[in-house]
């Protein structure tokens, strides 16, 4: 029953998204849905890409190893996209860009644009890899199809809907998926809450502790927890800026982040009850990245059990599809059309974008394939790229005082930092996030001091 309710659920979303190929005319169309989402749409693609994959699966795990502790990271999040919402999320659809190094580009210069857009792929990329095996350890599962096949399935599906229906595409199928993960995680917790004797009874066979907040981290890994998740969140040009640059005007972006933040708020919350149900009635030796599964294997019913199947690809889905599309802007907007020695129309730029989608995917593809062990490496490599654009860019938008040099010594100390601090095994038990924000915003303001104050061009984005 899983592989048919797998298969017919993939072919349906591909489908769509291929479908809006007839949509898409230019660059615009491709990258931004032609700067026209309304906010139900906009906040649909914005909640199924935020619950997406490593929200079902990884924070299910995490709540149920760490309870209550683990709200430290869902908190840090919330208030990353109420940063984005309420600093800069209108000045920056009012400024009509495509990019977040668009947005460096325009307050201190090409150079920050460079090494940015340089970041963000990287870490881009590292990131599908990891939805690839994420996707083809649940197809690998759930059904009889092996492992080679399945990654094959896994990037066909994620690339589909990118290439074919760009964020048109993405957008309209990420908001269907919005409404199946949101009533799939709300049928899952119900079925698990009645068999395990109503909430009273599955919260009261929980250890101990389980709800006091620091029983399994520190206050100093708490505060470390929450800074992460805030600087990955806050900075996420595929999860949140793109969408940005995509909505109908200012305001229509501003008002989808508002309703993202108590959307987000639920979601979160129907996973912490998958995960603290899990602990109630599965016990304390599952791993955590399993937890998911076993709930759906060992309490579900088979057609619940398989909703939740499609909840999981649906979110893994999603997220891939944004990450791939986000990362071919960057190559078409960042480099293909900055050293051009010609101009370039929108429908060719357009044509790079959907080459680069094929080219990103297949790069991820490869790693996936040779070096399937490398996963938290990889993982670390967006956690670079959110490090080093944090300070720039809300210091660039928030501080006339930034400068070009500080802008773009700011993004190179802070990925840096993060690098050397996680090679070095994250001396004091502090996330990378932490020391990389600190330095990077000590560089800005010193760099500042010292060097060429902004031009009136650079400083025109205050008047947005």
């Amino acid at each position: 029953m899983y592989s048919v309710m797998i298969v017919m659920y993939l072919i349906v979303v591909v489908a769509i998204g291929v479908f809006f190929k007839t949509k898409v005319k230019d660059m615009e169309d491709f990258a931004l849905a032609g700067r026209n989402l309304n906010t139900p749409v906009l906040l649909g693609t914005l909640f199924a890409t935020y619950i997406g994959g490593a929200t079902v699966v990884g924070w299910t795990g995490s709540f149920y190893s760490l309870g209550i502790d683990w709200w430290f990271s869902g908190l840090g999040a919330i208030l990353g996209i109420a940063a984005a919402t309420f600093l800069l999320a209108e000045r920056f659809r009012n400024l009509k860009q495509f990019t977040v190094p668009d947005m460096l580009a325009l307050r201190y210069n090409n150079s920050t644009r460079f090494v940015s857009s340089f970041m963000i792929i990287i870490g881009d990329i590292a990131i599908v890899t990891v939805q690839i095996l994420a996707m083809t350890g649940i197809l690998v599962s759930f059904t009889d199809i092996e492992r080679m096949p399945a990654m094959i399935i896994s990037i066909v599906s994620f690339t589909l809907i990118s290439l074919f229906g760009g964020m048109k595409g993405v957008a309209f199928t990420d908001s269907i998926q919005a409404v199946l993960i949101l009533f799939g995680l709300i049928a899952g917790v119900g079925v698990v809450f009645n068999l395990g004797g109503g909430p009273g009874a599955v919260f009261g066979a929980l250890p101990e502790g389980y709800f006091t907040p620091f029983t399994d981290v520190t206050v100093l890994g708490a505060v470390g927890m929450a800074i992460a998740a805030f600087g990955t969140t806050a900075v996420s040009q595929s999860f949140i800026f793109s969408r940005v640059f995509s909505a109908k005007d200012a305001k229509t972006a501003k008002r989808g982040l508002v309703w993202l933040i108590p959307t987000a708020l639920i979601g979160y919350g129907l996973v912490a009850l998958v995960g603290f149900s899990g602990r109630s009635m599965l016990g304390d030796d599952i791993p955590p990245s399993d937890v998911f599964a076993t709930v759906i294997t060992s309490l579900m019913p088979p057609f619940i059990g398989g909703v939740l199947i499609a909840v999981i690809i649906a979110a893994i889905v999603t997220s891939t599809n944004s990450i791939l599309l986000s990362s071919s802007v960057n190559l078409t907007r960042d480099f293909y059309q900055q050293f051009a020695k010609r101009e370039i129309s929108s429908k060719e730029m357009m044509r790079v974008g959907q080459v680069s989608v094929v080219v990103f995917a297949a790069f991820a593809f490869i790693l996936a394939v040779l070096m399937p062990d490398i996963v938290t490496a990889i993982v670390f490599a967006y956690t670079m790229y959110s490090a080093s654009l944090l300070v720039p860019l809300y210091a660039g938008y928030l501080w006339k005082g930034a400068t070009a040099a500080a802008g773009t010594w700011g993004v190179i100390s802070g990925g840096g930092t993060a690098l050397v601090w996680y090679i070095l095994q994250e001396p004091l038990g502090l996330p990378s996030m932490i020391p990389a924000i600190i330095v990077s915003f000590a560089v800005v303001i010193g760099v500042s001091m010292v060097t060429k104050k902004p031009t009136d061009e650079q400083l025109k984005v205050f008047q947005q």
